[in-house]
Parts: structure tokens; C-alpha cells; sequence
């Protein structure tokens, strides 16, 4: 499963999703300017960064690692496959940053409510 995802640029452009906990499956996203046009991702390494909403702290996965891949990086098209399920309920603040040289451009947010069942 694979939903596609628009981060802005802006971050008064927020996405609010929601999850299960125990899911883990690949987030397509396109990555957009503040104006909404696709950004190239050609040059660049891509990172996220987790923060639990509720407390502020870096939110955890328990281990492993984000793979981010460049999907279409002429479109700004990645997916994002986090580090492992979801293990617990939480309200998670997810952004991706692309780094070109020093200059730091972040994307998001994209706000991920885990449910537990």
C-alpha cells in the first residue's frame, strides 16, 4: 500500500494521515515549492527527522534506519520507507529535508497519527 503525499515547502501547509501501529509500507511523496511546483531532487541528500507532537522528543522507532529513494527527482517524486512498524500510539511530526552544499531545505510537515487497534 502506497499513498502519495505532497510536501510543501511552506510549513503552514501541513498533511495530517494516519496509521496503524504495526504498519510499515513505503509513503510516496512530491516535494514542492511554497508556490506548489514539483522541486528537483537530482543533486541533494535526503534525511527525515521524527518528532513525537505530544512531548517534543525525537520519536522512536526502536531502531533501523529511514530509507528515503529518489523516485522521478526531476518531479521531486521520493518514497520514504520508515525504520520499522509503527510500535506505539503517538502523534508523529515527520519533515524531509534535502542538503545541497549548506544550504538546508525542508519539507512537510506531515503529521502521522498512529492508532493502536
Amino acid at each position: 500500500m502506497s499513498t502519495f503525499i505532497t510536501l510543501n515547502a511552506d510549513p503552514e501547509n501541513v498533511v495530517s494521515q494516519s496509521a496503524w501501529v504495526g504498519e510499515w509500507h513505503t509513503y510516496v511523496c512530491r516535494l514542492v515549492d511554497d508556490t506548489g511546483a514539483p522541486v528537483d531532487i537530482t543533486t541533494g541528500t535526503l534525511s527525515a527527522t521524527y518528532t513525537d507532537v505530544n512531548t517534543g522528543s525525537a520519536y522512536s522507532f526502536g531502531g533501523g534506519t529511514t530509507t528515503i529513494t529518489k523516485q522521478y527527482s526531476s518531479q521531486g517524486v521520493i518514497s520514504i520507507l520508515f525504520p520499522a512498524a509503527f510500535p506505539a500510539a503517538a502523534v508523529v511530526r515527520i519533515t524531509v529535508a534535502i542538503t545541497n552544499g549548506t544550504t538546508v531545505t525542508r519539507y512537510g510537515p506531515l503529521v502521522l497519527t498512529i492508532l493502536a487497534p
